[in-house]
């Protein structure tokens, strides 16, 4: 059988090298197998990167779980390694200082929002959001925001908006409201 499949293959040699006089064809068939070998080689290189990959995400797992469960034994009182029980107490220490800070923020957090409803911001005089610490109009901190004086208007008692000409309201000018006070 192997004789025949031999004498096919030369034969085929034959039929090809009277056809490609000038070589084009061989040249052809060779960069075809060579770029088909490339591929082949790169997808064995792709497929050994991603079972490392794969590999390195299962050692991540196994570690966190390791972390966990030793975490757990020190948490229960039974972790009995030195070695282990320094690293836990790092983590209790950490989680304190998480705590410390959580509370800070929490008692940062209100004296944003205390800012007075209504209030304005010291650049532009836009009205701001209570827990916002830039102006939405102009982008003006309002760390160190004073609260605006409120004006209204004296003919119908709206409240004028900073710079106002006219009263929103009643249509009054400012200017005229201001004159009858």
């Amino acid at each position: 059988m192997s004789d025949l499949l031999d004498k096919l293959m030369d034969s085929a040699g034959q039929v090809i090298s009277e056809v490609d006089k000038g070589g084009q064809i061989q040249s052809a068939i060779g960069s075809l197998r060579q770029r088909m070998a490339d591929a082949e080689l790169n997808r064995k290189i792709n497929q050994a990167k991603q079972q490392i990959r794969d590999l390195q995400s299962q050692e991540a797992q196994a570690i966190n779980a390791l972390s966990a469960q030793v975490l757990a034994l020190h948490e229960a009182g039974t972790l009995t390694q030195a070695e282990l029980i320094s690293l836990c107490r790092r983590v209790d220490e950490v989680r304190a200082q998480i705590k410390e800070q959580e509370a800070a923020l929490g008692n940062l957090q209100p004296t944003i929002s205390q800012r007075p409803a209504g209030a304005r911001c010291p650049h532009c005089g836009a009205t701001v959001v209570a827990e916002a610490a830039f102006c939405q109009t102009c982008g003006g901190q309002l760390a160190e925001a004073k609260p605006v004086p409120v004006r209204f208007c004296v003919h119908c008692g709206a409240q004028l908006r900073e710079g106002a000409q006219f009263c929103p309201k009643c249509g009054q000018t400012v200017l005229q409201a201001a004159e009858g006070t």
